[in-house]
């Protein structure tokens, strides 16, 4: 049985960089080759992880085609992964694809096709989920009765665009050529962070319903806030599960306060900094005015657990994980409900 998972990356920007930090203590798990279109970035990767010449590619399907590779991280693009998450399955190579996995509906359809077609292992970059905070919430949430349970609201944003602000306006404006405010390239805020909050506000839904993630829920209202390049800056969603509502707001343009905020006939209960786990993650409980503080126990590399993790179930021959972590039909729900927030008029 092989021990150690070689790894491929397409696409070398700012997902890849942090990405590929988790490879530095891996035990399962080797950075084995990259492909770019640019060579300073092939540079600074072969120089970080002392990459052979063979294995630092110009073409992305060069890469894919490498039999030395186990698996590919697809950093590219949003509007790039459905066509390289096909070639890749087709080739018979396992997939993480960065998120959101593609930007329709019917794209992830025909992708897990194709994953199935080519019994292959696909999975949706959501690091959060592999971290042990997120357990640590699911356990906490178990907890709570669900007729206790009445609304709540979920925030992911952060500025951007960056720049002074001078009596509130700001000087720097977004650039276009950068992916995040490219409409073409599926920029924006709903695409870049709504997948965060999405995910966690439907996997507690789930665990309020004892595992029942057949609830599709209702569209009540959505805001949006466009820039100058033409993309989402801000957006806001409501949703109802039956007898749940919850609100959520996502940014490019400003940081938001990026919390889970669980409203409770007895008070709330707030999760800060859920989406990148560190000493700031904490859970607190307010019951009857009493407070009781959880923090976030495992200080670790989200990016190493999410890369074992997957190198584990791919040395153990799955190809779709389990839960706790997102399996092909979570993945194409959460696209379905961004697909329609962003197109929602």
């Amino acid at each position: 049985m092989k021990k150690y998972i070689n790894w491929g990356i397409i696409g070398l920007g700012n997902a890849a960089r942090a990405f590929s930090s988790g490879f530095q203590n891996s035990f399962n798990s080797k950075l084995f080759a990259v492909a770019s279109k640019s060579t300073e970035k092939r540079i600074f990767f072969k120089k970080k992880f002392n990459l052979e010449n063979e294995y630092v590619f110009t073409n992305y399907e060069d890469l894919i085609k490498s039999k030395d590779v186990d698996i590919v991280y697809i950093a590219l693009p949003h509007s790039m992964h459905k066509e390289w998450c096909i070639k890749s399955a087709i080739l018979k190579k396992h997939i993480l694809v960065e998120k959101p996995a593609t930007l329709k509906l019917s794209d992830i359809e025909e992708i897990i096709n194709a994953v199935k077609l080519n019994n292959v292992f696909f999975a949706e970059g959501l690091t959060f989920r592999y971290h042990p905070f997120f357990l640590q919430i699911l356990s906490t949430i178990k907890k709570i009765h669900p007729n206790k349970i009445k609304h709540i609201s979920a925030s992911f944003g952060n500025d951007a665009i960056g720049g002074k602000k001078i009596f509130g306006l700001r000087l720097k404006r977004p650039n276009k050529n950068k992916r995040l405010f490219n409409p073409d390239l599926g920029g924006g805020a709903i695409w870049d962070a709504g997948c965060y909050p999405t995910s966690l506000v439907r996997e507690l839904i789930s665990v309020i319903n004892k595992n029942n993630l057949n609830i599709n829920p209702l569209i009540i209202d959505v805001k949006k806030k466009y820039g100058s390049t033409g993309v989402d800056e801000y957006s806001y969603i409501k949703l109802k599960f039956h007898d749940i509502t919850a609100d959520i707001e996502v940014s490019i343009n400003k940081k938001l306060d990026n919390k889970i905020k669980i409203k409770t006939l007895d008070g709330e209960i707030i999760i800060n900094e859920p989406w990148f786990p560190s000493t700031r993650s904490y859970i607190q409980i307010i019951n009857n005015k009493k407070s009781e503080l959880i923090n976030c126990e495992n200080i670790i590399n989200s990016y190493q657990s999410e890369i074992e993790t997957i190198s584990s179930f791919l040395i153990n021959n799955k190809k779709e994980l389990s839960y706790p972590l997102p399996n092909f039909k979570e993945t194409i729900d959460n696209v379905s409900i961004l697909e329609k927030w962003k197109n929602y008029s």
